[in-house]
């Protein structure tokens, strides 16, 4: 069966290629286009984990993070933190909120893949 991953990030275009990337590589996806609709996501799709952009309207990533937190069917789903800031405080604010990595926009298809295949524990 194959893993399943929640991609929730703001930006049609991007989301695409993650999305179509991720297919490629076998895996089961599922798109949300803001935190709001990732946290409803993440509660009904249950992925095996999520690709989380960190600036985005309504709820950004680091909101999302902390809502999971708070919630123990969804608080232990491994989270990959996409961000256009290479600020070294991003990404420890994130890893600090949960996040297992992070990726600097732009990334390219093949780092996305190996951190999503390392993180999930996919060694095919």
């Amino acid at each position: 069966m194959s893993k399943k991953v929640l991609v929730v990030d703001d930006s049609p275009v991007l989301r695409n290629i993650i999305v179509f990337n991720l297919k490629k590589a076998g895996y089961e996806i599922q798109q949300a286009v803001d935190g709001v609709d990732g946290i409803e996501k993440i509660r009904e799709f249950k992925p095996d984990m999520i690709v989380l952009d960190i600036m985005m309207p309504r709820l950004d990533g680091f909101g999302v993070l902390m809502e999971k937190s708070k919630d123990d069917a969804i608080k232990s789903i491994p989270v990959i933190i996409l961000t256009a800031k290479g600020g070294e405080e991003d990404k420890d604010k994130a890893i600090s909120l949960g996040a297992l990595g992070v990726l600097t926009k732009p990334f390219s298809p093949k780092q996305l893949i190996s951190s999503v295949k390392e993180v999930i524990g996919d060694a095919s």
